[in-house]
């Protein structure tokens, strides 16, 4: 590594990269911020070699399956040069992380399962240990699929000699910080480790051992990383607690771009500009309210459904993807209620084109229940809502509620109650621009993914003692199969 190239960051994610706009959105910003990228994601159907290299601005993403026999890397040396082209020979997994696994499995081998035993003290703590250190919370056995994507990864990962790794999501600050502390032992700079913690991993819904091996896997390594960020400052609270973290953890939302290069649609006639209401097919000055995003029943919009008959002449539309049997259930209740009129389904855009689509609506809302991820999420559709300057109507889940409470762009419920949902909408809809005027310039700015950006920079900078030159240039946003100019 010589001392005037462009600093590298090494991001992995453990999906396959194409319908997570965070993690496009920062590969991106971290390019165009002079960094030189690398983006790591995982393709379940993909066997044999890596993928070829695709690219989302200046930045290079390449998917792996679990088990490769081959490993391709492949990144531009420096901007315009031709990029060079290694093929590396499999790594087999980790040998600290397979002999940590294999001595957990000697230590359990000498423990008799539980309910076997007699009822002893000493029969009782062994089934104690049991549940502890390898039942309850031990990634190794119940998400051991993540060791062979280190696997994958590793000789990526070595070969590109990152100065950062950035790792998103719950499944990768192990293998992070396992590669940095091997590239150490190597005798090379070990880089630094940024786990970005999309979301609170203990109220996530997924099944109890899975759940418990993420927990586990996090609390393992979120104090073994070099710094920590998230996408709430609830959240970002709630990690410093649990985790007892030096500092509170920084916080880098997940909010739309305000401009998306190589997206710019000034010269689109109004009449084929996306719009909610056409798609609708409502008049203006019809009321229109709007839920925007996935559709489950702890999403709440039952709840709008029940209220429609408290709100006469309001029509509400879901934007949701393909229908379900929820999305029946949705069109049977409103039938029974004597609503059907009133509710649309509608389809999606693209993602760079859902605040325009949504504009055309009057109030944006988010009815969902308390779970505990969602008391902590300041969600995308917050943000989209915010920049299609939809007042918007939440329920009393505490991150948003508190968040609407401050800026005073729209009223809160109690998750479930659709006569104060009701309620909550009419005193909205009775002063809608007064509502919309709190979006100012510069609040829009803020909560935009380009002052995000700047935030994810500064953490970057902080962590290297240094920055680099940004990229000169406007590269589109969005995966291609050839790195842009």
């Amino acid at each position: 590594m010589t001392n005037d190239r462009r600093p590298r960051v090494a991001m992995l994610v453990a999906n396959d990269v194409r319908l997570d706009s965070r993690v496009q959105k920062a590969a991106y910003s971290a390019a165009e911020a002079g960094y030189d990228v690398l983006l790591l994601g995982y393709e379940p159907s993909r066997k044999g070699r890596p993928s070829q290299p695709a690219f989302i601005g200046a930045a290079q993403v390449v998917r792996t399956g679990l088990h490769n026999k081959w490993q391709i890397a492949q990144w531009p040396l420096k901007d315009g040069g031709a990029p060079s082209l290694r093929v590396l020979p499999f790594r087999a997994l980790s040998f600290a992380s397979s002999l940590d696994y294999k001595m957990r499995r000697r230590i359990v081998q000498r423990i008799k399962e539980p309910g076997t035993g007699d009822g002893s003290v000493k029969h009782r703590a062994k089934e104690l240990l049991w549940k502890a250190y390898f039942r309850d919370g031990d990634w190794r056995r119940t998400a051991r699929h993540l060791l062979w994507l280190e696997a994958s990864w590793a000789a990526l990962i070595e070969e590109f000699e990152p100065d950062i790794i950035h790792a998103h999501d719950m499944h990768t600050p192990g293998i992070a910080v396992r590669v940095a502390e091997r590239l150490g032992k190597q005798g090379k700079k070990r880089p630094k480790v940024l786990y970005d913690a999309h979301e609170f991993v203990a109220g996530v819904s997924m099944p109890e051992q899975r759940r418990l091996a993420y927990v586990g896997l996090e609390g393992e390594y979120v104090r073994e990383a070099d710094a920590v960020i998230t996408v709430s400052p609830l959240l970002a609270q709630w990690l410093q607690e649990r985790y007892h973290l030096a500092e509170t953890p920084g916080v880098v939302a997940n909010a739309p771009m305000l401009h998306v290069p190589g997206e710019e649609h000034e010269d689109v006639a109004p009449e084929d500009a996306p719009s909610l209401r056409r798609a609708c097919g409502l008049a203006d000055g019809v009321p229109l309210l709007v839920y925007s995003g996935a559709v489950s029943p702890m999403r709440g919009i039952a709840t709008m459904v029940e209220g429609l008959p408290e709100l006469p002449d309001v029509h509400m539309a879901v934007v949701r993807g393909a229908d379900t049997e929820f999305t029946r259930a949705l069109e049977k209740q409103a039938e029974e209620l004597g609503v059907r009129d009133r509710l649309h389904l509608v389809g999606y855009v693209a993602p760079h084109l859902v605040p325009q689509y949504l504009a055309s609506a009057d109030i944006g809302v988010i009815p969902i229940l308390h779970t505990p991820n969602h008391e902590v999420a300041l969600i995308t559709k917050y943000y989209e809502y915010m920049h299609a300057k939809l007042p918007i109507v939440v329920s009393d889940v505490q991150a948003m509620a508190d968040f609407t409470r401050d800026l005073g762009n729209g009223e809160v419920f109690t998750a479930g109650d659709a006569h104060e949902y009701a309620q909550a909408v009419a005193k909205v809809l009775a002063d809608r621009p007064g509502y919309a005027a709190r979006y100012t310039d510069d609040l829009l700015a803020a909560n935009s993914w380009e002052g995000q950006a700047e935030a994810l920079s500064a953490v970057y900078a902080r962590l290297l003692g240094r920055s680099p030159e940004p990229r000169t240039g406007v590269r589109a946003f969005g995966e291609t199969d050839a790195p842009s100019a």
